[in-house]
């Protein structure tokens, strides 16, 4: 799955607040676990996670980045 970091960055930031976390990643079709979210430098976020093989992905995303990524799905 195709997703701009900006858009997955806005996603992220939605729940910042919240308290009830359903659907949260609810467009990714591939079971991910341990999901965690790393607040970095200059307002930017990192998602890691690990896949279904048991890897370990990490994806640093910030506001305005137009790069698409390819997103497990």
């Amino acid at each position: 799955m195709k997703i701009t970091r900006h858009d997955l960055y806005e996603h992220v930031k939605s729940y910042e607040c919240a308290t009830d976390f359903t659907g949260f990643l609810g467009f990714i079709d591939t079971p991910i676990r341990e999901v965690s979210i790393i607040k970095m430098p200059k307002g930017r976020i990192r998602l890691k996670y690990i896949d279904v093989q048991n890897n370990i992905h990490r994806v640093d995303v910030g506001p305005g980045e137009l790069e698409e990524i390819d997103f497990p799905c």
